[in-house]
This record gives structure tokens, sequence and C-alpha cells, in this order.
């Protein structure tokens, strides 16, 4: 049998998100346990040191903005070479992981032989149906249900997200649910007085939604006139929503802040979470409100049932605001009966922690090598 001892990990682009906080996690915990981690990735020197541990070896890729492109693409570009090279010099036992931009390595793992496992972090067909760009987002989907069948094992974080995987390829034996590694330790449930503000968090942008929450905010308030609306994030849609804010004549009531570095403030203290995503893989947030004792009304996309649990009460049965309205008001009149089933969802909690979850990559990564 052969032993896993190096893992070259691609990631080209870093990019705050819950991807990268999954990524950081897997590629400490697992350098610390006589494996070698090397990160294809245009991370800077300053945040190599804030968050990667000195035992990482990092294969920096240049990127820059350039006429029409993201730095997104240049990244891609730019870690080409520095791929080829790496396939060029691997051995029998290292295994490549790809958590970003699947269709190049597995492009290049088939030409070079070499086993590689991709990371899916999100709902393919959800994240296709809702795209900013459909013909773009088409040609992705076209891409990955061909190039995924190449690929000698899938690693993806929630069952929905798994299931559309299996409608999208014929690669259907090699995709292992994984939940992500995320939360370092489980916060004692507290059930203590809260300020009257609904919570919002997450990137400013089409698939979070916002623009939702907003609306069905303007219900709710007519009811509960002493509440506020605080949206945590930043992203392209920022004036939009503070458009649609002042359309609604809701500048009172409605913040908006940039993401912060300590969340728990928001987490702790807000009365209610609403996360009204229209796709997803496994969100962080919902984790973060459940270990911080925080009531959510989510919509049922990818993973947030495998968090909440598929018999959930408070799940956003149509994407209108005048439902989610409705179901605002509702929760905040009875918030005793949501609490309970945050308590029941929160005992669950240990399937996010770190050290099991990377101990299930890693022995997943180990069983598709020795194939």
């Amino acid at each position: 049998m052969k032993k896993l001892k190096n893992i070259i990990i691609y990631y080209p682009s870093f990019e705050k998100g819950g991807a990268t906080f999954n990524l950081i996690n897997f590629a400490n915990l697992a350098s610390r346990k006589n494996i070698t981690i090397s990160l294809i990735s245009n991370i800077s020197k300053k945040n190599q040191k804030k968050f990667l541990t000195n035992k990482i070896k990092v294969f920096r890729v240049k990127s820059t903005e350039r006429y029409f492109l993201s730095k997104r693409i240049t990244s891609l570009f730019g870690s080409l070479l520095i791929l080829i090279k790496l396939l060029s010099a691997s051995n029998k036992n290292t295994i490549f992981f790809s958590f970003q931009s699947h269709v190049v390595p597995l492009f290049f793992c088939t030409i070079f032989s070499k086993k590689i496992v991709i990371r899916n972090s999100e709902d393919a067909i959800d994240a296709t149906k809702y795209a900013d760009n459909f013909v773009f987002a088409y040609i992705v989907l076209f891409l990955k249900s061909f190039f995924y069948f190449f690929s000698n094992g899938i690693i993806t974080n929630s069952l929905k997200a798994k299931k559309s995987l299996e409608k999208l390829t014929f690669n259907i034996k090699n995709i292992n649910l994984i939940y992500n590694p995320y939360l370092h330790k489980i916060v004692k449930f507290k059930n203590q007085n809260r300020k009257k503000i609904i919570l919002s968090v997450g990137r400013l942008c089409k698939q979070k939604n916002q623009s939702l929450t907003i609306k069905a905010f303007r219900i709710f308030i007519k009811h509960n006139k002493d509440y506020k609306l605080l949206l945590v994030g930043h992203g392209a849609d920022e004036y939009k929503l503070k458009k649609l804010i002042q359309n609604l004549n809701l500048q009172r009531s409605v913040i908006i802040k940039n993401w912060s570095n300590n969340m728990t403030k928001y987490y702790s203290t807000s009365k209610l979470l609403v996360f009204p995503s229209l796709y997803e893989g496994l969100p962080n947030t919902l984790i973060d409100a459940l270990n911080h004792s925080l009531p959510c009304i989510s919509t049922k996309c990818s993973g947030a049932e495998d968090i909440l649990s598929k018999n959930y009460k408070y799940f956003l049965q149509h994407n209108d605001p005048k439902s989610l309205g409705k179901l605002m008001i509702n929760v905040v009149d009875n918030y005793d009966a949501i609490l309970r089933s945050t308590r029941i969802q929160h005992k669950k909690l240990k399937r996010f922690l770190i050290l099991s979850q990377v101990n299930k990559y890693i022995k997943f990564l180990t069983t598709v090598l020795n194939k």
C-alpha cells in the first residue's frame, strides 16, 4: 500500500470566503501529519504568514488585472507553468488536490497520468441556473460534465451538491460526501438576551439574494417597528442594495457594514439570522450562526438541510418577500419554538470540526492514491 507523503493543492486565486477557510484548515492540519503540503496560489506573503504554517511550501502565482481579465483569470494562466513543473517532478506517493478552477489541473493531470482529487464546493446545477451570465455558466457546466469524468475522486460537502454532481457526471462511484473542516471548537449553547436585530451575512451579490431580505424586512417592520436589519458583507451589489433601501425608505432601519474579522459580536447579539441564498455548497454562515446559538431562517439551498436538518420547520418555502416577511414575524412572535429547534441542531455540530473532517479528507485521498 502506498503511503500518502505529498499533497499538491491547486488554488490559484486566494480569495476571501468559505472555500478559503476550508483550504487553510485542511492544509495546516494535514501539514502536521508528516505529509508534505505544497500550495499553488497567488496568496500574498503577508497572508501566507498570517494564515499558513511555515511547513507549507507555497509556489506563488503572479496575478494582476489586465485589460478585461480579472485576477482570477490571470492567476489561472500564471499557474500553468508551475503546475506542469510539479507534475513532471511528482512521484507515486503524490496526489494532486484541486480546490478551484478544476478543469485546468484535470486536463494536465490526465496528460501526465497523475492522480487528482477535486473538491466541489457548490451545487453545480443551481449555480448555473442562477448565474449572472447564462452563456458563460452553461459553458462552464458543459466543461465540468466532461472533465470531471477524468478525476480520480471528488469530494463534495452536502447531499444536494452530491446529487447535482451525480446528474452531471458519470463518475458517480468516486463522489464522496465530506463536510467542511470548519469549526475549531463548539461554543456552549447560550439562551441569552439578544438585541432586536435581524442579521444577514454574506457577499453582496445575486447569489446571496439580500434584496429579498430587504423587501421582506419592509413587511416585517410594520409589525416590529423597533427592529433593525444588519447586512454584513461586501461585494458588487452594494450600490444596488443601498439604492433599494433608499427606494423603500428604510435608511433608518437597514444598515450595511463591511466584513469583520470578529463576526462573533454579530452572531452572539442578533435575534435572528436570515439566509436567503439561491445556491451554496455548505454555507459556513449557518454553521457559525448555530455555533453561537443564533436561530436561522434559510432557503433550502445546498447544505442548508445538512446543517439544520431535513425536517427543520423554518425553511423559506417560496422565494418571495411576502412569504419571508410573514415567516420572520411568526418566528419573532413565537421565538421560544425556534430557540428549541436551534438547541437541537447545535448538539450535532461535531460533524463540522476541523480534526474529524481533515482525517476523512486524508483517508479518502489515500484510498484514491492506492486505486
